[in-house]
């Protein structure tokens, strides 16, 4: 059985996440030890236990230790058959972090896999938001012949969450991930949801407003920006920006908060999008997080090195590449903002 350090590096959700989907991915047992030993508290919160919960269910894996406040970890395996499952979120955790260790998985399971979650948050503070896999990470994947969807049945904020939201996965052979060359500036799009509590104040509008005005100045192109007023169990907002390349997609994000306006909301998006499409890098930091596993994969698939140029090497990715050097074959290389990833076996 394999053993990982989980205080290792960024020494968060990250590490279990990554390393409880490659245990799923490849059938190899793993041990994760000292679990977000350095946060405060330690140990599993409640949607690393509902990631965990969904790859136990595909894999007909044996599990000890997946509570809350649990710090140590065995998860082992069966197979990887796919299927549906259905799990559920009584915080307002994060339903893209949960989502985010099967989407790996999957791609070698058996037969299409098909996720609902009940409850938790559609964005967090700390975390990818449902819209950014829509919008991003998927047409990604789907560039390398992997197709998934996330579909969002009903927006949840912190702090009640109740969000409802689907995921789908068709297992594939990846072609080479090669992100490299951007191409031109095609467009760019976006979508402001907030809760309809929000709309007497046209929270929405003020935050699609803002995004707009500092693109358009900053970036020389007019924006689309979708506003909607959604149902939810507490009010809240947030806004998803996407630029599109002809090569590539760059998203970026913000979320409302108590006592920050919708125009803050608004800036904090679109100045955050203008630093992603000025780096000149092909994808953004959180698909950097996202795509590291599948850069292994691509090259074992293609028995050739693969590599992408991302706006910043964070300490999240660089602890993922370690766990998939841990899990697969590969060998990860850094150069400035370039990183590849070499087969060490060809097929």
């Amino acid at each position: 059985m394999l053993t990982i350090d989980g205080s290792w590096g960024e020494g968060g959700g990250q590490l279990v996440r990554t390393s409880v989907a490659l245990a799923a991915l490849t059938g190899k047992s793993v041990r994760i030890v000292r679990i977000r030993a350095r946060r405060s508290p330690p140990g599993l919160k409640a949607q690393h236990v509902e990631a965990i919960e969904i790859l136990r269910k595909i894999t007909n894996a044996i599990v000890k230790g997946n509570e809350i406040g649990s710090e140590e970890l065995e998860f082992i395996p069966k197979e990887n058959r796919g299927g549906s499952v259905e799990v559920s979120i009584s915080t307002a955790g994060s339903i893209a972090l949960a989502l985010q260790g099967v989407t790996i998985a999957a791609v070698r399971a058996a037969k299409h896999v098909e996720v609902l979650v009940h409850g938790g948050a559609v964005a967090g503070k700390w975390a990818p938001p449902m819209n950014y896999l829509r919008l991003v990470l998927s047409p990604l994947l789907r560039q390398v012949g992997y197709e998934t969807s996330f579909e969002i049945l009903r927006y949840g904020y912190y702090p009640k969450g109740g969000a409802k939201a689907r995921a789908s996965f068709v297992p594939s052979k990846l072609k080479k991930i090669e992100l490299i060359k951007r191409g031109k500036l095609v467009e760019i799009s976006g979508i402001v949801h907030a809760s309809k509590e929000l709309k007497k104040r046209n929270v929405a509008e003020r935050i699609a407003s803002r995004a707009e005005k500092i693109i358009s100045s900053e970036l020389g192109i007019d924006p689309r920006i979708e506003v909607t007023y959604v149902d939810s169990s507490c009010p809240g907002c947030g806004i998803e920006l996407v630029a599109c390349f002809e090569n590539t997609v760059i998203g970026a994000d913000a979320l409302g908060e108590p006592k920050k306006s919708a125009e803050a909301v608004g800036e904090e998006a679109a100045k955050k999008l203008v630093e992603e499409v000025r780096s000149g890098a092909c994808i953004d930091t959180h698909a950097g997080d996202h795509l590291i596993p599948f850069l292994a994969i691509s090259a074992l698939d293609n028995g050739e090195p693969t590599e992408l140029t991302v706006s910043e090497i964070s300490t999240h990715t660089q602890t993922n590449m370690w766990v998939v050097e841990k899990f697969l074959p590969v060998e990860f290389e850094i150069e400035g903002n370039l990183i590849r990833c070499i087969p060490k076996i060809t097929s």
